[in-house]
């Protein structure tokens, strides 16, 4: 015959506990537009930045440009926000994007 301690039943008391506290987070509509809020300055293939001021070491300068491969089939960003909601609350995964980001300063 077994003899339970009260040192493991409250272990096991506990166990739904820690096991609750991995479960993953439901997603919510607000989770999911600020997730994809992000993406979705890509969302036609191309996205870049100018950076322009003047400092103690003089005027500076600077910029980049980004291009995926979203560029071959664009995307308005009302039209991909839609669509990354919908597929970020079904649980599914971000499709691949592959691009590449060229930028200077000076």
């Amino acid at each position: 015959m077994r003899v339970w301690s009260v040192r493991t039943g409250l272990a096991l008391a506990g166990l739904p506990v820690l096991l609750s506290a991995c479960a993953p987070t439901p997603m919510t509509l607000e989770r999911a537009e600020r997730q994809c809020r992000e993406e979705a300055r890509l969302s036609d293939g191309v996205a870049g930045n100018v950076r322009v001021g003047v400092g103690s070491r003089g005027p500076s300068a600077g910029g980049s440009v980004t291009v995926t491969n979203r560029i071959l089939s664009p995307q308005s960003q009302g039209d991909f926000m839609q669509e990354c909601i919908a597929r970020t609350m079904r649980g599914e995964p971000r499709p691949t994007t592959v691009g590449i980001t060229i930028g200077a300063s000076r």
